[in-house]
Formats: C-alpha cells, sequence, structure tokens
C-alpha cells in the first residue's frame, strides 16, 4: 500500500500504528472497494444494452408519433411517377336531337398513344337516361333523343365500361366552323377535303360499315384530331399534349348486321365487345 492509498482511506494514517487486528480491517475495506469496482465493470453491459435499448424505444416513438412521414414520403414518389390514363368521350350534335358522331378515346401518358373509336351509329346498344337509369335497346344513333347529351355520354361509358375524365361537344355548326377556320383536312394521301360540310359529310356516312369505308373515315376522324391538338382553340381533348400517336380501333369486322322487328342493327358480340373494351384501356 502506498501513501496515497493510505490518506485516501484514513485520515492522520502516519500517526496510526497498526495491530493484527487493524491490519485486517484495512485489507478488508480494500478488498470491498475493489470488489466494487469488479461489480461495475461486471454489470456495466446491462446498464448499456438498457440505455441502448431506452435510446431505441424513443425513437420509435418519435417516428410513429409523427404523420407517418417515412411512409407518405414513399406514397408520394410513387404515385408521382404513376401513369394515370385519360379517358374521354367527344360528340358532334345536331338541332334533330342526334349526334352523328361519338368518340371515346384513351389517352396513355406511358405510350404517348391515343387510343381512338368512332361508335357507328346504327349500333346495338343498352340506352341509358342522363340520370344513369338503363330504358332500353336501341341504336346509339338515338340515344341523344332519350336523354340529350348527357344520356348519349352516359350510354356510352355504361356500354364500354369506361370513366370519362373529358366530356366534350361541337355542334355540327361549330364543328364545320372550325375546319374551315383552320383550312380543311388533307387525308393520308394527301388529298385536300375542302371545306367543313364535306368533311362532317364524311364523317357522318357510317350506314355501311366495309373495311374500306371504315379505314377512309378513319383517316379523316385522325386528320381533325391531330389538327385539334395543333390547335389549343377546339379543345376536344383535354390535357392530350400534341404530337402522338393516334391508333384507331376498328369494328367493321367484328360486327354483323341483323334485322330486329324489321329494323337493322350491327350486332357486337359480347366476345368481340369484351375486345374492344379492352383495347380502349390499353
Amino acid at each position: 500500500m502506498n501513501n496515497k492509498e493510505k490518506d485516501t482511506f484514513f485520515e492522520d494514517f502516519d500517526q496510526v500504528k497498526f495491530n493484527a487486528n487493524d491490519r485486517k480491517k484495512v485489507f478488508d475495506k480494500l478488498h470491498a472497494r475493489k470488489d466494487k469496482k469488479l461489480t461495475f465493470f461486471r454489470f456495466s453491459p446491462v446498464v448499456i444494452s438498457s440505455f441502448l435499448g431506452v435510446v431505441t424505444v424513443v425513437i420509435l416513438m418519435v417516428l410513429l408519433s409523427s404523420p407517418n412521414a417515412v411512409i407518405q414520403e414513399k406514397q408520394q414518389v410513387n404515385s408521382s411517377s404513376a401513369v394515370k390514363k385519360q379517358t374521354g368521350v367527344f360528340l358532334i350534335t345536331n338541332e334533330n336531337l342526334r349526334a352523328p358522331l361519338n368518340i371515346v378515346y384513351t389517352y396513355n401518358p406511358s405510350t404517348k398513344s391515343l387510343n381512338v373509336m368512332s361508335v357507328p351509329r346504327d349500333l346495338y346498344v343498352p340506352i341509358f337516361s342522363a340520370e344513369g337509369r338503363k330504358i332500353g335497346m336501341d341504336k346509339m344513333l338515338h340515344a341523344y333523343a332519350f336523354g340529350g347529351q348527357e344520356g348519349v355520354r352516359q350510354t356510352l361509358l355504361n356500354y364500354f365500361q369506361i370513366t370519362d375524365d373529358s366530356f366534350s361537344v361541337l355542334t355540327e355548326e361549330e364543328f364545320i366552323k372550325y375546319i374551315d377556320q383552320i383550312g380543311g383536312i388533307s387525308s393520308v394521301s394527301g388529298e385536300k377535303i375542302s371545306g367543313g360540310e364535306e368533311v362532317l359529310a364524311s364523317l357522318s356516312i357510317r350506314d355501311q360499315l366495309t373495311e374500306n369505308e371504315e379505314r377512309e373515315h378513319y383517316e379523316i376522324l385522325s386528320a381533325v384530331l391531330e389538327a385539334a391538338l395543333e390547335d389549343s382553340e377546339l379543345n376536344v381533348l383535354e390535357e392530350v399534349p400534341r404530337k402522338i400517336k393516334v391508333n384507331t380501333i376498328k369494328i367493321a369486322d367484328k360486327v354483323n348486321a341483323k334485322k330486329i322487328e324489321g329494323i337493322y342493327y350491327y350486332i357486337l358480340e359480347d366476345e368481340d365487345l369484351e375486345e374492344v373494351r379492352s383495347s380502349l384501356k390499353q
């Protein structure tokens, strides 16, 4: 034992005379001090582990008490990268309670393509009222007479099982005026179609669905839609950007002419209808 240790445990150590009992007491105290040190170091890992456990619990409580910040941030990243397809309906109507041109379309931002379907006027479909109530079966052409613009919209949405993010309507007069303003429409072959009336007449001829007639119909329609995308004045394709690929959905080879109670209709069988619906949603 050195002087420092003696000074630590006893006052006036130098004046104390030790006997056997005194030495025993001193060594007992020294051993007790060493045991305390050993005991602390023996249990210090437990104390440290407990401390770390408490810290971990506190951190978890802070994270959980916040409004799911980590999860929300991940959801925001996923939602920003998600592709939202835009589905729309475009009609041309006249004063005779008819909609001679009914267009449904889907724009896919990931492929930058526009799927377009021109619905035949004589297609046999379930007719819906403006309130969305089924009235009966009739030609697509007659949907306007039963429920106006909203009736046509409801009929198209229910028949093709789509939702519309955009719903645009032009009268025949508005359509003719627009085509005249842009100087007419050129077909794929480059032949000039002069004037809105001729363009409208070409698009309205849907009585005979042959493959050639349908091809010509879609050539003119595609040219009209491309012109509409270039000119913001005719806002019939909302939120669809310029310079996109137009995919036309033709059904001339899918429909069958059938006479019902003395009237001819175009019938689209269930299997073919499902194929058309799938094409619209791509």
